[in-house]
């Protein structure tokens, strides 16, 4: 059987349209999405809903002279009520089995408030006061939250700033309600229905929304700052002048012709003031769902064994009777700026006959091999990245969200390696995507942070836990030349775990939005710095040119990918070496307090590989103050090749 055409033109599903705005508002704001339910909810909300409270006023009303959206209604048909409940049937079972009984919930006291306004039996409209606050509330505060519970298929938490968002949507409909009737006034009387628009009369309406207008703006304003996005309040502004403008204009024509406040001007407010913030919230929606990832989280590690740069010479020096040989590593080590590092070994301040790793003789003669090597690290690796995870706060409750796993390391490997053990020890998802970078040296960290910001930018939902762990001192040897004194004199152990969100959150002052990343490598410094497997352990290259280098090129490089060194407020360079630190403030003309973390973890860990720049960027992060919103931060490392790779952060 087919509908009778006045009976869908008494649906007045187009008016749905300008009902659409807070659906919209509570979709951009909504901290997660499931978009297949968002998208139902949507429908049930403006296709079923909606027209089915037009269609019962209608037929309750059997409006003669225009109504909203319809300038001649029809006279209701006898089946437009059975419609009207079989809409609203069908609404709370799509929402019940296919969207959230929470939700369903919602939508049902929405409907029995719908019915209480227009029912013979209640008639809230009748009421000036009561049918207004009744609007208010149940088109206002009561639409974003149940917007809230379909979007997200979660309760909206009553936060201070979700009481103000509240309170801007029902002062909202406060402004709009009135302005809707101020043409049927003589059908309201008619029905019997005394409006609050009538009480107050033509000039009266137009002064109480502009009011309600106001307080509006005031609760999103409060809104917006609260979650320090004040200038997402002041765009919206620029959409909302169209409606200031005509509402003027449309006051001032009232004022001069009581004629005027007729259901054509009425109109012509709706359309405008619909078109205006629809396309303010789609903006609004664009903004916050443009795939973006956050640095939500930075935890450190370092072994139990905390030893000085002096002790650690020590040990180095006493390995050779060469008086050369020990002037070299004083003064090398004099030069390092380090003053402690950590190790999983126990051997550096203990007698020979003591050591547990080393050979117990002074001239550590026979070295340990490569297989004992990765045995310490495969002893010691595990369980070092698991102290820096379990520092991560509430990581327990984050952890059922993650769904990928990196990790990073270049100085030990084994199999299954250090992802599928983690896996094992955090009773992680056993489906989670994993991934490692291995054997890349000093600036692997930052390319790990690559791949998981690719990772968030193309998966909403994702959550990427990073870990880098590296066990330096495992590979000390009884080296004499300048790649050694180098590396024996500058590396430490230490980890560091790491989580990037497609959301923002985490515990620092802002959020911090990763913004991009670039990279170089450098073919002349092939050989500067390297290593390769041997029998004893890494064979290093590390020259005294690597900070040449850096130096000479890094400029060249920012200029040549249009960043200004203006621009970045904060730095997190990997302290590579002190050398390495102070020529590449002299190649930027940097302030060196600019770099105060940067020598900081020099000195209390020296150079850690992979995790030290992430221990750099923790300093730095933990140091944010409130005035810091909106500036920029730089993060650089080093590593083979010789390559370059620096990431460009933003505290928003």
């Amino acid at each position: 059987m087919l509908i009778h055409g006045d009976t869908i033109r008494l649906l007045r599903i187009p008016f749905s349209f300008f009902l659409l705005p807070l659906f919209l508002f509570a979709y951009s704001q909504a901290e997660t999405v499931v978009h297949h339910q968002a998208l139902l909810s949507l429908l049930v909300i403006h296709l079923l809903v909606y027209p089915a409270s037009n269609g019962y006023n209608s037929y309750i009303d059997k409006d003669e002279e225009s109504v909203g959206g319809l300038e001649k209604p029809p006279l209701p048909t006898s089946e437009l009520f059975y419609l009207t409940v079989l809409m609203d049937l069908v609404a709370i079972l799509i929402a019940f089995f296919s969207i959230n009984a929470f939700f369903a919930g919602c939508l049902l006291l929405y409907i029995a408030a719908s019915r209480a306004y227009s029912s013979p039996l209640i008639r809230l409209k009748k009421y000036p006061i009561a049918g207004f606050l009744t609007v208010v509330f149940f088109q206002g505060a009561f639409t974003y939250y149940m917007s809230i519970a379909g979007i997200s298929g979660n309760a909206l938490e009553l936060t201070r700033e979700n009481c103000f968002v509240l309170l801007g949507c029902s002062f909202q409909i406060a402004g709009a309600y009135p302005l809707t009737q101020i043409y049927q006034h003589q059908q309201d009387l008619k029905d019997g229905v005394v409006t609050l628009s009538y009480k107050l009369g033509y000039i009266g309406t137009f002064a109480f929304t502009a009011v309600m207008f106001l307080l509006c703006n005031l609760f999103y304003y409060l809104y917006f700052t609260a979650l320090e996005l004040g200038m997402i309040f002041f765009m919206i502004q620029v959409f909302f002048a169209p409606i200031v403008i005509y509402f003027a204009t449309w006051f001032y024509k009232v004022k001069n012709d009581r004629s005027q406040a007729n259901f054509s001007n009425t109109m012509r407010m709706n359309w405008i003031a619909a078109i205006c913030m629809n396309s303010c919230f789609i903006v609004l929606i664009i903004i916050n769902r443009i795939p973006l990832s956050y640095l939500s989280a930075i935890e450190t590690a370092v072994p139990d064994h905390r030893y000085s740069q002096e002790t650690l010479t020590s040990f180095y020096s006493r390995s050779t009777n060469d008086l050369t040989v020990k002037r070299k590593i004083r003064i090398v080590a004099g030069k390092t700026g380090i003053e402690t590092r950590y190790s999983v070994i126990g051997d550096f301040n203990k007698e020979p006959a003591e050591f547990e790793f080393f050979n117990k003789t002074w001239d550590l003669l026979p070295e340990p091999g490569l297989s004992q090597r990765m045995q310490l690290y495969q002893q010691h690796a595990t369980r070092l990245s698991r102290k820096a995870i379990d520092k991560i706060r509430n990581f327990d409750t984050i952890k059922p969200n993650i769904t990928h796993l990196i990790t990073v390391t270049c100085t030990g490997l084994f199999a299954p390696g250090l992802d599928v053990e983690l896996v094992r020890e955090l009773d992680l998802n056993p489906s989670i995507q994993r991934s490692s970078v291995n054997f890349m040296g000093c600036n692997a960290a930052i390319i790990a942070l690559k791949n998981a910001d690719a990772i968030c930018k193309s998966n909403p939902e994702a959550t990427v836990l990073v870990v880098c762990t590296e066990l330096c001192t495992i590979h000390f040897q009884k080296q004499y030349n300048e790649d050694y004194l180098l590396s024996n004199l500058l590396f430490g152990d230490g980890a560091v775990a790491a989580l990037v969100t497609s959301q923002p959150s985490g515990d620092y002052a802002h959020q911090v939005e990763i913004e991009s990343f670039n990279s170089m490598i450098l073919h002349n410094g092939y050989a500067d710095m390297a290593w390769r497997l041997s029998e004893t352990g890494f064979i290093m290259n590390l020259t005294s040119y690597v900070p040449d280098l850096i130096s000479k090129n890094i400029k060249p490089m920012l200029q040549s990918i249009g960043l200004k060194v203006d621009n970045f407020q904060h730095w997190a360079v990997h302290p590579g070496g002190k050398r390495i630190v102070d020529d590449f403030a002299i190649a930027l003309e940097l302030d060196k307090c600019l770099l105060a973390p940067t020598y900081e973890v020099l000195r209390d860990y020296g150079n850690m590989s992979s995790p030290t720049v992430l221990f750099v960027l923790k300093s730095v992060l933990e140091k944010a103050r409130p005035e810091h919103q909106g500036d920029r931060i730089f993060a650089a490392a080093f590593g083979p090749g010789l390559s370059i790779e620096t990431m460009q952060l933003r505290y928003v």
